[in-house]
């Protein structure tokens, strides 16, 4: 990181803005910032740090308020800095957090801290970022240093000085970590113990798959051979599978012929059983036919009771039909007969109620007589019936059209309703449109006054500007007016020896006039002579004409602010922003409201059309309702006409049933129905005494007929007849028929082989059970271990396969598993290695931490080389290797070889002048071997905050030698300090001149400054 230019304002002991320029003060790469005491030297290096850290060093780091005190309520404060980092060029501007007035009312509010960062990209400045966070992660990048270790490498300020010799090892860690980007060794480290890892894990797997192996084979064996050790490797594995594969074969031919023996014994037993089993079955067999006979003996007088049972139902069943032909002839007698009774009170109730004659006495004759004059009554009914539905028919027709109406009236109404919200809806949107034109019409307006407002800061930047520029005239005018002076004094000092060269041997003196010159002035050699003064005074005017055309440029900035500021007179910036983009909306708001407006003209427009259709449609409904309320009534007059007309005298068919005259058509329709409901009545009356009748004869005779067939049957009566019909003839059936199936069964089992067995078999039923229970039991063990037998062959067949496949399987990856075993191993000592953990590493350090030591031997190494020219050889630094109690990391130590003793001394031991060089010189090797290691961090620039006023004379010569043979480098170097050989050492100075309006910063300087 190289600064170029550092602009503070209101920041510290500085008020007005002043311009630090590190490129006009970097040539020679030595510069001293000088001043008295307290007048902000440190300040320009704290500016620094605010700019590209958001703090400063040492313990004014956790200061609140950075803000000059000597800066005005309205007067700025921030802190621009131009640096480079590689090829990329950065400009960083901050304010940091303090009281500002506010803008609108009294009292004081708190500006917050802001930050702008921006990159020169062709010739332009391109915005990076705006937010803090943003800011300072992307500074942290291309930096590559945190705010701490900046001011222990960069910047060293008073009292942090030796912090970075006096740092503990694992501090110094984090900081060369960062400086020497050794992040490529920890990934290195990570993927090999990553492999290392795995090569473990797959290491402890291929041994528990031997480990297995080993099991399975010693259990295929029964664990005939002694396991190997809990780890065992391939070739143990291998023998002791093939061993137990051998041992694997023996058992299970053993297990063969043991198996084979078993079965032969089980088969011979399960014979002898199953002989001893059939004669006890025998025997049981003609147990149980004997008990069987005994039973059917018993049971002789059931079988014939049933037997007779079985002949009187069926002869029940041959007079059955008879019986159930009575029967039904009976029932169907009874029950038309009250059928009968039902159609007769039937006829009796369908008779009018006024009827003059009974049921019985009335003819068909009377009935067709009625019905004749219902006929006519009939034809007069049809053609009332027919007028009503024309009466109907008409008022349903004026019922539509009523309706049809009050639609066409309802459309019309929600049309109307319509275009009264239409308008309502335009008159709303006009008056909003109006109400918003005042406001749009401001827009213009206040365009004007943010262009005045633009006006007024672009000129308050020019009047800066042309007051920077007017200050350093200034000064510039003071320098060389100053320089005229000095000149001239010299001159007037000179003036005697000029006027002593004029002198001639006994010639009058022209200022005294003696002839004699005894001690004339000798002239001063290398003093200004006129060509000098005549080329100051030619600088002195220049500069009076420059400054004399800044003055003027600042009067013309100045006019122009107020000028603009008159013109923005009353003009309120904080709202004015609001207003515009109010107005703006209020003009955006307008052109909607105009869109809405004629829409709903538009859809006023259309509108009519349907109105004019709707009242269309309602003067034709009016007239068709017109038209259908005329026919209905015309209809009405009709039927009441008819009505009135067809009033007639009763009939005398009529009579003799009690009817009187109908009163109308509808009484006349009830009456027909009346009569023919008797009718309907009278007929079914008729029809069922007619069956009742005949249905009484016809059981009568049935009952005839079975009074003949039981004087030729078994029965004495009907009731004995009834008895045995009531008989179950099937089951009966199938009870005779089951019995003389159990005879033949019997029979049967009289004459079979096993019955005839058993008769012959000489020996007793326990005997024949004992022996019969014994061999049983003798086979189903003999059975149980030959199963056993069997089960356990197959058992160790299947282990032998299984110890045989195993050592085939072991014996073919043999060669893959050792060179497997092989490459894993050398994986994992290769990470133990890198990792620091391998017996074999001498100094027990991880490759990262054994390239920062060596790194760090570089810096040593380098700062040793410093510290002995600056110490005339009597000190070194020297790497330490060694591992203190308490720290984490060895090879980050550093100890200091005394060359009068030969004896090594913490750091920590050195006198201040001496820790001074030591930090010093280790500041100055890491920043040559930072810039020696590739991906490194260029260290471009360091900055010394005091220090110097510790060393003598001869120390002090030492050092500045050493920091003299680093103007070639292109590093450049800072020292701030007040010490009087440093003020005639070093030629180009930052001087800061404190005033009681502020600081102020002066270059002095061989070369022109360049401004960014």
């Amino acid at each position: 990181m190289r600064p170029h230019r550092l602009v503070i304002e209101g920041f510290g002991p500085f008020r007005d803005r002043q311009t630090v320029d590190f490129d006009a003060v970097s040539h020679d790469g030595l510069f001293l910032i000088s001043g008295p005491t307290g007048a902000g030297k440190t300040s320009i290096l704290d500016a620094l740090c605010f700019a590209l850290f958001n703090t400063v060093p040492g313990p004014r780091g956790s200061a609140s308020d950075l803000r000059s005190h000597l800066a005005a309520p309205h007067d700025p404060t921030r802190v621009e800095l131009v640096f480079s980092a590689g090829t990329r060029r950065f400009r960083i501007e901050r304010v940091p957090q303090h009281l500002r007035p506010r803008k609108r009312g009294s009292g004081m509010t708190t500006q917050q801290h802001t930050v702008a960062l921006a990159e020169r990209v062709d010739g332009e400045w391109a915005g990076i970022s705006r937010t803090a966070q943003e800011t300072q992660s992307f500074l942290d990048g291309i930096l590559g240093l945190n705010a701490a270790q900046f001011t222990k490498l960069v910047v060293l300020p008073q009292g942090d000085f030796a912090a970075f010799l006096h740092a503990d090892p694992s501090e110094r860690e984090s900081i060369l970590e960062k400086l020497f980007a050794t992040e490529h060794f920890q990934a290195v480290e990570r993927v090999l113990a990553d492999r290392a890892t795995e090569a473990r894990r797959r290491t402890e797997q291929d041994s528990q798959r031997r480990r297995f192996a080993v099991e399975t084979a010693a259990e295929a064996s029964w664990e005939a051979l002694p396991l190997p050790d809990a780890a065992p490797g391939v070739l143990d594995t291998l023998a002791f599978l093939g061993a137990a594969a051998v041992v694997a074969d023996e058992r299970a031919a053993v297990a063969d012929v043991t198996a084979r023996l078993a079965l032969g014994q089980a088969e011979s037993a399960t014979d002898t059983a199953q002989s001893w089993r059939r004669r006890a079955e025998d025997r049981e067999a003609l147990s149980a036919l004997r008990q069987d006979e005994a039973a059917w003996n018993d049971e002789a007088e059931g079988r014939e009771s049933r037997r007779r049972e079985l002949e009187r139902a069926r002869a029940a069943q041959a007079l059955g039909a008879r019986l159930t032909a009575l029967r039904r002839a009976g029932s169907e007698a009874e029950r038309l007969e009250a059928g009968a009774q039902r159609a007769q009170r039937s006829a009796v109730a369908a008779l009018p109620a006024h009827a003059r004659v009974r049921l019985e006495d009335l003819t068909d004759s009377d009935v067709a007589a009625a019905q004749a004059h219902l006929d006519s009554a009939d034809d007069r009914l049809r053609r009332h019936v027919q007028l009503e539905e024309r009466s109907a028919s008409a008022g349903s027709a004026a019922v539509t059209a009523q309706k049809e109406l009050e639609g066409a009236k309802n459309r019309l109404a929600a049309l109307r309703t319509e275009e009264e919200g239409l308008r309502s809806r335009s008159d709303d949107l006009r008056g909003t449109y109006d109400s918003l034109e005042a406001a749009a019409s401001s827009r213009d307006r206040l365009r004007e006054q943010e262009r005045l407002a633009a006006a007024v800061r672009t000129a308050l930047a020019q009047r800066d500007a042309a007051h920077e520029q007017d200050v350093n005239t200034m000064h510039r005018a003071e320098e060389t007016a100053h320089v005229l002076a000095a000149t001239r004094r010299a001159m007037r000092r000179d003036s005697a020896g000029t006027l002593a060269e004029l002198l001639q041997t006994d010639q009058p003196c022209p200022v005294c006039g003696s002839c004699d010159h005894p001690d004339p002035a000798v002239p001063t050699d290398g003093g200004p002579t006129s060509d000098d003064e005549a080329r100051e005074e030619a600088a002195d005017a220049a500069a009076r004409s420059a400054r004399a055309a800044a003055r003027a440029s600042l009067a013309a900035a100045e006019s122009t602010l107020e000028r603009t500021r008159a013109e923005a007179e009353g003009i309120d910036e904080d709202a004015l922003a609001s207003r515009l983009a109010a107005a703006e909306e209020a003009a955006a708001e307008r052109t909607r409201l105009k869109t809405r407006l004629d829409s709903a003209t538009a859809e006023l427009r259309a509108l009519r059309p349907r109105l004019e259709e709707a009242q269309g449609l309602l003067t034709t409904a009016e007239a068709t309702s017109s038209r259908a309320a005329t026919a209905h009534a015309e209809a009405r007059s009709r039927l009441e006409e008819v009505a009135v007309a067809d009033t007639t005298a009763v009939p005398a068919s009529w009579q003799r049933f009690g009817i009187d005259a109908p009163a109308d058509l509808r009484a006349a329709a009830r009456t027909r129905k009346e009569l023919e409901g008797f009718a309907r009545a009278r007929t079914a009356w008729a029809t069922a005494r007619q069956e009742a009748d005949a249905a009484r004869r016809d059981a009568r005779v049935r009952g005839e007929e079975l009074s003949a067939a039981l004087r030729d049957s078994p029965f004495a009566d009907v009731g004995a007849l009834e008895t045995a019909a009531a008989l179950p003839l099937d089951r009966l059936e199938a009870q005779v028929e089951e019995q003389r199936a159990h005879a033949s069964r019997l029979a049967l089992r009289r004459e079979s082989d096993l019955i005839r067995r058993a008769l012959a078999d000489p020996a007793q039923d326990a005997e024949l059970a004992e022996s019969s229970a014994r061999t049983a039991a003798r086979a189903e063990d003999a059975q149980a271990r030959s199963d056993a037998a069997s089960q356990r062959s197959a058992v160790v067949r299947a282990a032998a396969a299984r110890a045989h496949e195993a050592h085939q399987q072991a014996a073919s990856d043999r060669a893959q598993n050792e060179a497997q075993v092989a490459e894993l191993l050398r994986d994992i000592d290769l990470a133990e290695l890198v990792l620091g953990t391998s017996s074999d590493a001498a100094s027990r350090m991880s490759l990262s931490s054994f390239a920062l030591a060596s790194l760090f031997e570089d810096v040593a190494a380098h700062a040793s080389d410093r510290l002995v020219d600056m110490t005339a050889g009597r000190y070194r630094l020297a790497h330490d290797l060694e591992r203190r109690r308490g720290e984490r990391r060895s090879g980050l130590g550093l100890k200091i070889i005394d060359t009068f003793t030969e004896e090594s001394r913490d750091p920590r031991t050195l006198s201040g002048g001496e820790g001074f060089m030591a930090s010093l010189a280790l500041a100055l090797g890491m920043a040559d071997t930072v810039r020696g290691a590739a991906g490194g961090i260029d260290l471009d620039a360091l900055f010394l905050d005091e220090g110097f006023g510790t060393l003598d004379p001869d120390a002090l010569s030492d050092v500045l030698a050493v920091l003299d043979r680093l103007r070639t480098g292109g590093r450049t170097i800072g020292i701030i300090s007040h010490v009087a050989e440093l003020q005639q050492a070093i030629t180009t100075r930052i001087m800061v001149e404190p005033s009681p309006t502020g600081a102020s910063v002066r270059l002095e300087s061989p070369h022109e400054g360049s401004d960014e």
